[in-house]
């Protein structure tokens, strides 16, 4: 294991004579080390700098610049990774990360009066179940997500009439801090393991290894909490839920919104278009509303989005850059009015629908599936 400095090489893919990609590793998140053997020359960054399907690598060989396609990368980075995996013993941690991640993924929200069921507050809603306790003493939780047909045959077998919505309902007034264990949720996870649970090791990897989690600032907070606590022995203790719920909360809401919605993801269509506006205009959509949203994994970067709708009732979303790029283009998501209603309810938890919060979910949503079909090839799953 050679020492470069305060980091230590992992792992090494030879891509060729004039370029070495490295996996180093400090007390910290790994790094990707990109090596011009030409130039001798060594720069370190995230793993999330492999994300952007768009970029391409460029190093100076003699007088020239030598170009490397992200897809060439990807290849050798999986390579990479499988080659430190072994030697940073991580197969246990990948999946005590698949553990932690089911329980915060399952976490409660409460409603403590009738109140708070109609008047949701945004951090209230991003939960996959939802829980009130009225003054009979006795628990009502709500899933709060999309079920596919085999999910909807094991709710409709356990929901009962709460009086405000079809719940789930528990004796003794306790409510669990997480659902992942309980009957219900078992059955589920295990009714549709592609979605619930098969899932998450792709992740647990990425964030190990230092792909996105939507920190703000891009400072890898989540990763970097992982790498603290799944080392202990406590890592699915109340405490350490707390403290990664808290670390984790932008990339534990953004997986919350594509899990709920997961049967509508892969109905939504994306096309990169030189003008929404125009493109909105040429299908005949009208607007309705505009919103600023900031994708926290693009350095915080400012997008406008502008819904929009036609005749039928199907939906379009325009998302604009604040800031282009060169060459930059917008973002035009379209789905069926049918599937926007889908999400509109689920997104209510029962309360007043949101059209704005659920247009940040539908978004956040689509950010993972794009984000999780990148990083997935990455780890080599």
């Amino acid at each position: 294991m050679a020492s470069q400095g305060e980091l230590a090489t992992i792992a090494e893919e030879v891509m060729d004579d004039d370029l070495t990609l490295l996996l180093v590793r400090s007390d910290s998140l790994p790094r990707l080390g990109i090596f011009n053997t030409n130039t001798n020359k060594k720069k370190f960054v995230h793993f999330s700098w492999a994300e952007g399907a768009e970029r391409s690598l460029k190093i100076k060989v003699g007088k020239s610049v030598k170009e490397y396609s992200m897809d060439s990368i990807t290849e050798s980075i999986a390579a990479l990774i499988a080659k430190a995996e072994d030697a940073l013993s991580l197969k246990s941690l990948e999946w005590r990360g698949v553990q932690l991640l089911g329980d915060l993924l399952h976490m409660t929200k409460v409603a403590r009066s009738e109140a708070d069921l109609s008047l949701i507050a945004d951090n209230k809603r991003e939960t996959l179940w939802y829980a009130y306790s009225p003054k009979s003493g006795k628990v009502f939780i709500r899933p709060c997500f999309t079920p596919t047909e085999a999910e909807r045959a094991i709710l409709d077998r356990n929901l009962q009439d709460t009086g405000r919505w079809p719940g789930l309902s528990l004796e003794g007034g306790n409510i669990p801090m997480t659902m992942r264990n309980a009957p219900v949720a078992k059955e589920i996870i295990n009714a549709t393991p592609e979605r619930w649970s098969e899932f998450l090791l792709p992740v647990s990897k990425g964030l190990l290894f230092g792909f996105s989690d939507w920190s703000l600032g891009g400072e890898h907070n989540f990763g970097e909490a992982f790498w603290k606590h799944l080392p202990s022995g406590d890592y699915r203790s109340e405490e350490c839920l707390n403290a990664m719920a808290s670390a984790g909360r932008q990339f534990v809401a953004k997986l919350v919104a594509y899990l709920r919605l997961w049967p509508v993801m892969a109905r939504i269509q994306i096309q990169m278009v030189p003008d929404s506006g125009k493109e909105a205009e040429s299908k005949e959509l009208k607007k309705r509303e505009r919103f600023e949203m900031v994708a926290a994994h693009l350095g915080d970067k400012k997008f406008k989005v502008t819904r929009y709708v036609d005749d039928t009732g199907a939906v379009a979303f325009g998302i604009i850059p604040e800031t282009r790029l060169p060459g930059e283009d917008d973002k035009f998501l379209t789905m069926t009015g049918e599937d926007w209603e889908i999400c509109l309810e689920v997104c209510s938890l029962g309360g007043d629908k949101d059209p704005q919060y659920t247009c940040n979910s539908v978004l956040g949503g689509i950010e993972v599936r794009d984000w999780y079909s990148r990083i997935r090839h990455c780890v080599g799953l």
